[in-house]
């Protein structure tokens, strides 16, 4: 799911009903499973995308230092490293290596999907508080 679209769904799911509290406190328990079925999709997809990622930085990191095994840089495709570079520039050339950038991008989005739906469900969590309090609330105006 994208990011657009767990915006969307939010922009759906965000709104508390006050005129029916005993309606939206029963949405609580629905919405909580909804938004953790998500979570626990997008972290499945986080951790195998960062696997990759770690998989690819350490080849990259031998290839750089001229350290790979040749039928391991045979079977990438990739081209004897010309010239031989130094431990301490390696992640330097890592931070800007073009088949490390695309995937380190689909990770720290993926980290930002994780972080809006955990804020998603602590609002959730917190709605029990919120229809808790309008009702004292209205109790309280009306001198109950």
């Amino acid at each position: 799911m994208t990011l657009d679209a767990l915006h969307h769904e939010w922009q759906t799911d965000k709104t508390l009903d006050f005129s029916a509290p005993d309606r939206a406190i029963t949405q609580v328990p629905l919405l909580h499973g909804k938004w953790w079925q998500l979570y626990t999709h997008e972290r499945q997809r986080y951790v195998s995308l960062k696997q990759d990622y770690d998989t690819l930085k350490r080849q990259k990191f031998e290839w750089y230092l001229g350290r790979m095994d040749e039928d391991e840089r045979k079977a990438l495709g990739w081209n004897p490293q010309p010239v031989r570079i130094v431990r301490q520039e390696v992640e330097t050339y890592l931070n800007t290596d073009t088949d490390l950038l695309p995937l380190a991008g689909k990770v720290d989005v993926q980290e930002l999907k994780l972080k809006f739906i955990e804020d998603c469900i602590k609002h959730i969590n917190n709605r029990g508080y919120l229809i808790r309090s309008y009702v004292d609330y209205l109790r309280f105006s009306q001198g109950a």
